[in-house]
């Protein structure tokens, strides 16, 4: 699947990046050697613009998991409060 294409890092452009394992759905992951970054070819990473308040504690929740359909946060008061919120990735809360 990835062969004989020019695999370069997102971030620095780099060509020096080797395979580096697989995703949880699969995919190949690569590693760069010069900045480090873990990337997926295919794969557009999001950004969160703005995290929720846990409904339990009141503290800032962070970011768990994303994927294309949902991004998933975590209180960062875990594991003392274990709250988890599901929020489908829309245009408002994601940019990129």
């Amino acid at each position: 699947m990835t062969e004989g294409l020019e695999i370069k890092c997102p971030t620095c452009n780099s060509e020096a990046v080797y395979k580096y394992g697989k995703t949880w759905a699969g995919k190949q992951r690569f590693l760069c050697l010069i900045c480090g970054r873990q990337f997926t070819i295919g794969i557009k990473r999001t950004e969160v613009k703005g995290k929720p308040l846990c409904p339990r504690c009141g503290r800032l929740m962070h970011l768990y998991m994303r994927s294309e359909e949902a991004i998933r946060f975590r209180c960062s008061y875990y594991p003392i409060c274990k709250t988890y919120k599901k929020v489908k990735a829309c245009p408002e809360l994601v940019s990129g």
